[in-house]
C-alpha cells in the first residue's frame, strides 16, 4: 500500500465521484479507479459502493476514512518537520476567506508570505465562516478567517479585530422606515444570512430580546450578495460597518446599535507545531499588528 492510495481514497470519499476526485488530484479517472481497486485488494475489504450517482462509502469505508486521514496527516507532519529543518519552507497552504480582500488585508499577507517564504504555495479560497469550519475539520483548508466565537475544542483561534455591525437599508424603503424601534423594523422585509453566520446570531439576539421576528424574504450567505440584495431594494440586512459607501445612492446605514463580533484566524489545534502553520501565523499576526502570537492564540472552548 502506498500513500497515494490513501490520498485517492480520501479524495474519492470527500468528492463522492471518480471524475471530481481525478480533477482534484490532477490525474485520470482510470488511475483513480486503479488506486481504489489496488487498495481494496491490499486490505481485503470493499471501501465503496458504486452507484449511478457516484461513489458511496461502505460501512467499512466509513470506519477507515478517519484512519486514512490520520495516516496522511502523520506523513505530512513527518515531511513538514524535515522541510522545517531546511533554510526554506517548501509546501502549500490553503486559507479560507470569509469576507472581502481589503478587510482581510490579503494583499499585505500575500506580499509578506511571498517575501519570507517564496517557495510556499498559497491558495486563498472564497468561503464563509459556516463553510470554513467544516473544511478545516476535514483537512480541505489549512487555516481560515472566521467571525464570531468558536466553540470547538479541536480549533485554535487567534483574535485579529472586532467587526462592527450595522443594519443596512435600501434607499427605496426610506419612506416606510418611520421608526428605528426594533418592533417596527421587524415588520419590514429582511435579507437573512444563513444560521451558521455570526451576523445571523446577532440579528436573532436583537429581535428575540424584543419578542419579535423580522419578515424573511430570502437568504444570502455571502456578504457581497446580501449587500447587493439590500441595494436592489429586496430588504434590510446586517452587514459590517463601512461596507457601504457613505454616499451610496441605493442603501444606507440605520442608527441602530449592534454588538460587534470578533474576526479570528483558526486552524486545527493538532497542527500548531506544523512549520507551515507556524510560518502562516507569524505573518498573519505581523500583518494584523499582533505583537505576541503565542499570547494571542487562545483556546476555542
Amino acid at each position: 500500500m502506498e500513500l497515494y492510495h490513501l490520498r485517492t481514497f480520501v479524495a474519492v470519499a470527500e468528492e463522492k465521484h471518480l471524475t471530481r476526485a481525478a480533477e482534484r488530484l490532477f490525474t485520470s479517472q482510470p488511475a483513480i479507479s486503479a488506486h481504489i481497486k489496488a487498495l481494496e485488494e491490499t486490505l481485503g475489504v470493499t471501501l465503496f459502493d458504486r452507484t449511478p450517482k457516484g461513489m458511496r462509502l461502505t460501512a467499512v469505508g466509513e470506519e477507515m476514512l478517519p484512519r486514512a486521514r490520520q495516516a496522511l496527516a502523520a506523513a505530512n507532519t513527518f515531511v513538514q518537520h524535515a522541510k522545517g529543518l531546511q533554510d526554506e519552507l517548501i509546501g502549500s497552504v490553503r486559507i479560507g476567506l470569509n469576507s472581502d480582500a481589503r478587510f482581510l488585508r490579503l494583499a499585505a499577507l500575500q506580499a509578506a508570505l511571498a517575501d519570507d517564504y517564496p517557495r510556499l504555495e498559497v491558495a486563498m479560497l472564497t468561503g464563509s465562516t459556516g463553510t470554513n469550519l467544516p473544511a478545516l475539520r476535514v483537512g480541505k483548508l489549512d487555516a481560515a478567517f472566521v467571525s464570531g466565537e468558536i466553540d470547538d475544542p479541536s480549533m485554535s483561534v487567534c483574535f485579529l479585530a472586532e467587526e462592527p455591525l450595522v443594519i443596512a437599508a435600501p434607499t427605496g424603503l426610506r419612506e416606510q422606515i418611520v421608526s428605528t424601534e426594533v418592533e417596527a423594523l421587524a415588520a419590514l422585509p429582511w435579507v437573512y444570512t444563513s444560521p451558521d453566520c455570526s451576523h445571523f446570531r446577532v440579528m436573532r439576539v436583537l429581535f428575540e430580546a424584543h419578542c419579535c421576528e423580522p419578515t424573511r424574504i430570502l437568504i444570502a450567505n455571502q456578504e457581497d450578495a446580501l449587500v447587493e440584495m439590500v441595494r436592489a431594494g429586496v430588504g434590510l440586512g446586517i452587514i459590517r460597518r463601512g461596507v457601504l459607501a457613505p454616499d451610496d445612492p441605493q442603501a444606507y446605514e440605520l442608527p441602530v446599535a449592534l454588538p460587534a463580533v470578533p474576526l479570528q484566524f483558526a486552524y486545527l489545534r493538532k497542527r500548531e507545531n506544523d512549520p507551515v502553520i507556524r510560518a502562516l501565523m507569524q505573518e498573519v499576526c505581523a500583518v494584523w499588528g499582533v505583537d505576541a502570537p503565542r499570547e494571542q492564540v487562545r483556546d476555542a472552548g
